[in-house]
Formats: C-alpha cells, structure tokens, sequence
C-alpha cells in the first residue's frame, strides 16, 4: 500500500451504549454450578459500562467488574 504510513493509525472508539433497561435493572436467573442452585437475580449495569452487579432476593449485592 503506498498510501498506508507506518505507525499512523488513529482508532477512534465510541463509548459502549448500556440500554436504559440494563441501567435500571432487568431480572435473570443465576445458575451456581458447584451448588447446583438456580437464584433469582436483579441485574445492573453501570452506564459506562464497566460494571454489573446484581441484587439477590435478600437484597445483597454483588459487584462484578467487566
């Protein structure tokens, strides 16, 4: 490529769009393979993105970060 200069390569990344749903929360299920228990959880996502937690039917809260 004679165009193409080495080393000069802008990658410009768009922030992720979180759903408004996932912001607020949405409801799964949560499956613990070692205990074989299948959970009812709320999931969250931070709106930028970089967590998600859920809220468990005692209301505890767990933190993942992604």
């Amino acid at each position: 490529m004679a165009s193409a200069q080495p080393g000069v390569h802008a990658l410009k990344l768009q922030p992720p769009c979180v759903s408004h749903t996932l912001r607020n929360g949405s409801n799964f299920i949560k499956w613990d393979e070692d205990l074989s228990t299948v959970t009812p959880v709320t999931l969250h996502v931070d709106a930028h993105g970089f967590y998600l937690f859920w809220t468990d039917q005692n209301k505890k809260k767990i933190l993942i970060n992604a």
